[in-house]
């Protein structure tokens, strides 16, 4: 059923008056008729009597007018929801990231649904390279990682991470240059598998330093790490930022050189042109 015919007659069902409603809808009294008589081909059957004093509904008018409020006000939700998705107010995300943003990406995402209340967000702490392979496959809208190799990916940096030396509380740290002492404790590594590119920052660093970490444990996770080196079962390298925002278990001494310090960004596919996926970009990154 043709929607502007809809409307057309429901401004005249109130009106009442060909004249009055032509005059609401800004068209001619010959256009309103023929509008008018559109529908009723459409509907079959005589929708106003037409006398004197304007226009009354017949039964079956009477009982379109009671579909037709429902009618237009789905439509008008469904197009004002169309028009909230197309300007970037309305929609849904996919989002990935590390321990680097365990304490960012939910305050970044918490400020945004303030300003756009309309979206739906999804955050899973995911490897950068695999958020980085999610993101080419389309199953992941944005992430908060490493920067990708590639020009198919676009990355804005929000923040600089940094190695940091992690102990227990009750293990005093090597003299400065001799972190190579630990190696009589040993280290705890999160498996190369669950974290590549961290592993390849150590390796980076340690190859500068010329030092050999002698690997006691392997773990999945940062956290496990962590509460392994808080009991005193080894020493480890692990990003400051990260492992700083979970909580104040273990010491952390940052670590020098310049295969130390690497960025930590937003990532997202350079040609997605997702309205909403634009103006968290513009959010995310606004100061910088």
């Amino acid at each position: 059923m043709d929607l502007k015919l809809l409307r057309a007659f429901v401004q005249l069902a109130d009106a009442g008056h060909y004249g009055v409603a032509a005059s609401r809808l800004r068209v001619t009294q010959s256009t309103l008729s023929k509008q008018i008589q559109a529908l009723e081909h459409q509907v079959g059957g005589t929708l106003f009597e037409r006398g004197r004093h304007g226009a009354k509904l017949t039964p079956l008018g009477g009982l379109l007018l009671k579909e037709a409020g429902r009618l237009l006000k789905l439509s008008d939700e469904i197009n004002g929801k169309l028009s909230r998705v197309k300007s970037g107010f309305a929609g849904h995300l996919d989002m990935g990231f590390g321990i680097s943003t365990l304490e960012l990406a939910p305050q970044l995402i918490a400020t945004f649904r303030q300003a756009v209340p309309d979206c739906e967000i999804t955050l899973n702490d995911i490897p950068s390279n695999e958020q980085h392979r999610r993101l080419r496959d389309g199953t992941l809208d944005l992430g908060f990682c490493r920067a990708p190799s590639g020009a198919d990916l676009s990355f804005r940096p929000i923040l600089q991470e940094r190695l940091a030396l992690v102990l227990s509380r009750s293990t005093r740290p090597p003299p400065l240059g001799q972190v190579q002492d630990l190696n009589r404790l040993g280290f705890v590594a999160l498996s190369r598998e669950r974290g590549a590119g961290l592993a390849a920052q150590i390796d980076q660093w340690c190859n500068a330093a010329r030092f050999e970490p002698r690997i006691v444990q392997y773990a999945d996770d940062i956290l496990t790490i962590n509460a392994v080196v808080a009991s005193g079962l080894g020493a480890a390298l692990l990003p400051l930022t990260g492992v700083s925002s979970l909580g104040d278990r273990t010491d952390k001494y940052p670590l020098d050189g310049t295969a130390s310090c690497w960025a930590i960004g937003i990532c997202w596919r350079a040609s997605d042109a997702n309205p909403i996926l634009n103006r968290f970009i513009d959010h995310a990154t606004r100061g910088l």
